[in-house]
């Protein structure tokens, strides 16, 4: 007996729109306008005598049976893709939605997407900067890639990197008011900037770890907060005070001369950043390429 083939169809555009989260991006990856997005899951419920989506003004989200229609037919619809297109990076296509912060995206992620793009023709990205996690699925992200490890249960995460934090300050700064000895110094007797944690809304703590693993943790008085990196290195280098920086944005800076390496002893504390996507059960071909690609130009988890 063959399978309607019209439900396969309906199950293309039912998996896009629970990818995306929304039924105007279904539509730009299908080639299908918003309406005909919503007449064809319309039918689809139909067939199957499921309710797939709850519906309302401010989302698309999945009912209880949509959640179970996906994690059992998503797989078999990837099935016959790799079936009917054997997947390599030419004839991979897709446009992918990614979110990564204001550190990582400038000085680590867009220096590599031009070498993904060449090698993936029919894939393109939509990259947003911004220094707060992302609702995956509400916002329609497919991957996120950023520093601090995500708290949301809904996520697949896996570990791409550690980098070290580094104090540091203009020369200017140190030929003025000298070099601190220690944390405690720090905190009494300098003037710091520090960053935002997007989370908390406060400025971050300041982790403190020398060579023997000591730990000192310290929360610095500071006349100047900001939320990104290139601020923050726009402030170090203004002389007003020290900051701390991940040690890819700070080491060309150091190596000219024109930041110095504050307390180097007490510089061994590290940053994770994962790369992370929803969890439902499956992944797109264009978005495991992606992470398979990010993970093995940048990935150095033992760092």
């Amino acid at each position: 007996m063959l399978f309607d083939g019209r439900i396969i169809a309906g199950i293309t555009v039912f998996v896009a729109v629970a990818r995306t989260g929304s039924y105007v991006r279904a539509g730009e990856q299908l080639g299908l306008s918003r309406s005909g997005i919503g007449k064809a899951i319309g039918r689809l419920e139909d067939r199957i005598g499921m309710r797939l989506f709850d519906r309302n003004a401010r989302a698309i989200k999945l009912t209880d049976q949509g959640r179970t229609f996906l994690e059992e037919t998503a797989p078999m619809l990837e099935a016959l893709g790799r079936i009917a297109t054997p997947a390599t990076p030419q004839n991979i296509k897709g446009r992918l939605r990614v979110s990564t912060d204001g550190a990582l995206g400038p000085y680590l992620l867009i220096p590599i997407l031009p070498d993904f793009l060449l090698e993936h023709p029919q894939v393109s990205v939509d990259l947003f900067v911004r220094d707060r996690a992302d609702n995956l699925l509400l916002e329609g992200v497919d991957t996120a890639i950023r520093f601090g490890e995500p708290k949301a249960q809904d996520l697949d995460k896996k570990l791409l990197l550690r980098t070290r934090v580094v104090t540091c300050a203009s020369t200017s700064y140190i030929e003025r008011f000298g070099m601190p000895e220690d944390p405690n110094a720090v905190l009494k007797n300098h003037r710091c900037v520090r960053m935002i944690d997007e989370k908390t809304g406060k400025p971050h703590i300041w982790n403190f770890v020398n060579e023997l693993g000591e730990q000192q943790a310290v929360s610095p008085s500071c006349g100047l907060t900001l939320n990104d990196a290139p601020s923050l290195v726009a402030a170090a280098l203004s002389g007003y005070g020290i900051v701390r920086l991940l040690d890819f944005v700070a080491e060309d800076l150091l190596a000219q001369g024109k930041l110095i390496e504050v307390l180097p002893e007490w510089n061994n504390f590290y940053w994770p950043a994962f790369i992370y996507t929803a969890v439902d059960g499956h992944q797109s071909v264009a978005i495991e390429a992606f992470k398979q690609f990010v993970l093995s130009r940048l990935g150095r988890p033992e760092d």
